[in-house]
C-alpha cells in the first residue's frame, strides 16, 4: 500500500501536482460484521504515518468504513433542513420561483451531489433523505404538513424526481455514456453485454452481465452493477 502511495505521489509530481501529506486520510473498508476486521491502524505516507479513520472526507463526501454512507445522509439532512427552517420563515415574503431557486441552490442541490453513490443505502437512509425533499416540496407550493394532498402529484407538478428515482437516473446515465460512448474508460471497462449460449429471446434485449462474487464473501464486488439489467431494459423501453 505504501509503494502505491508512493507511486501516485511521483504521478502527482510529474503532473505539476504536489500531495498534501497533512491533509492525507486513510480508511479500512470492512463489513461491519467483523468484530477485528484488520489490524492495518495507519499509513506510512513518506515518512509521516497517517492514521486510518472511520470516516473520511473526499470531494466534499463522507464515506465510512462499512459504506453504510451514515455520515453523509445526515449531514445532507442537517444542512438541508438548516436551510429549509430559513427559507419558511420569508416564504410568505418571496414569489414562487424565487422560492424553487433558494431550494434549487441549497437544498436539492446537496441531494443530488454524488447520489449515484448512495445507491443500496438502507431504507431508513433513503426515507430520510425522502423526508427532507418532501419538506422542501410542501415550502414551495406552501402546504401544510396535515394537509392531506398526494406528494407524488406535487413533485410531478414540480417536475422533481423522487430521491430513489433520481439515484436510478444517475446510475442509468453512467451507463448509458459507459457503454455507448466508452467514458469514462474504467467504468466502460467494468461492462460487458450478456450474450446467451443459445438463441433466447432476451438477446435483443441490451442485457448486461452481472459480475460474481466470489463464495463466502460479504456481498458481490460491483453492487453498483448488479443493477444494470433492469437499468438497460429500462432504459430501452423510454426510447
Amino acid at each position: 500500500m505504501e509503494a502505491c502511495v508512493q507511486d501516485a505521489k511521483v504521478w502527482l509530481c510529474d503532473n505539476g501536482l504536489v500531495m498534501n501529506n497533512n491533509k492525507s486520510q486513510a480508511i479500512v473498508i470492512h463489513s461491519s460484521s467483523l468484530r477485528t476486521p484488520t489490524s492495518l491502524t495507519g499509513v506510512n505516507i513518506c515518512g509521516q504515518l497517517v492514521e486510518t479513520s472511520p470516516v473520511i472526507r473526499d470531494l466534499g463526501f463522507n464515506v465510512d468504513a462499512n459504506l453504510t454512507m451514515t455520515s453523509q445522509v445526515a449531514n445532507v439532512c442537517r444542512s438541508a433542513y438548516y436551510h429549509l427552517s430559513r427559507i419558511a420563515k420569508i416564504r410568505d415574503s418571496i414569489s414562487t420561483t424565487v422560492c424553487k431557486s433558494l431550494i434549487h441552490g441549497l437544498v436539492t442541490s446537496r441531494l443530488d451531489y454524488g447520489s449515484a453513490i448512495l445507491y443500496g443505502i438502507s431504507d431508513r437512509h433513503m426515507h430520510r433523505l425522502e423526508m427532507v425533499q418532501r419538506s422542501a416540496a410542501r415550502i414551495v407550493r406552501q402546504i401544510r404538513r396535515g394537509d392531506r394532498q398526494s406528494m407524488t402529484t406535487i413533485l410531478r407538478q414540480l417536475h422533481w424526481l423522487p430521491v430513489r428515482k433520481g439515484i436510478d437516473f444517475k446510475l442509468l446515465v453512467l451507463v448509458h455514456r459507459a457503454i455507448y460512448n466508452g467514458t469514462p474508460e474504467y467504468l466502460a471497462a467494468l461492462l460487458r453485454r450478456h450474450t446467451p449460449l443459445r438463441s433466447l429471446r432476451s438477446a435483443g434485449g441490451l442485457l448486461l452481465e452481472v459480475p460474481r462474487g466470489q463464495p463466502g464473501t460479504f456481498r458481490p464486488p460491483c453492487i453498483c452493477l448488479c443493477r444494470t439489467h433492469s437499468v438497460e431494459q429500462t432504459s430501452k423501453e423510454h426510447t
